[in-house]
């Protein structure tokens, strides 16, 4: 299994940095493509990662925003086997995502969208449970 982490500037390079504090194995198994960083051309980088990834190996690819211009380079492959897009990337599907072996089932591998969506609260409306001293 391969993930791709692609934003513009240096969102995936930190959000890779922070997997990696998590989960020190998680680097390995990570290219972060910060889009237009120091002449960085993200179609460029992405195919180089293309090339490196057989199509029997699960590749999912975390963009930052949906209909971005990197969101926008991951289209074409759609079609591709085992492959998957996630547009939104957030740190609690990717520390989900570092997590799966790479034998799950295509719904598996979906539901981290809704890993991300869950992790998404805001805290003001949040409706914490009460304890008291006793439950402890």
């Amino acid at each position: 299994m391969k993930i791709v982490l692609m934003s513009h500037f240096n969102l995936a390079e930190g959000l890779k940095s922070t997997l990696a504090y998590f989960n020190p194995y998680a680097a390995e198994q990570i290219t972060a493509i910060s889009a237009y960083v120091n002449d960085c051309d993200p179609k460029v980088e992405f195919e180089k990662v293309l090339a490196e990834v057989g199509e029997d190996e699960l590749l999912l690819v975390f963009t930052d925003i949906m209909g971005g211009s990197v969101n926008q380079l991951t289209i074409p492959y759609l079609t591709r086997p085992n492959f998957y897009v996630f547009a939104g990337m957030n740190l609690g599907m990717l520390l989900q995502a570092t997590c799966l072996l790479g034998d799950e089932t295509p719904e598996d591998i979906k539901a981290l969208a809704n890993v991300g969506k869950e992790a998404v609260v805001c805290m003001n409306d949040y409706k914490f449970e009460a304890y008291d001293d006793e439950d402890e």
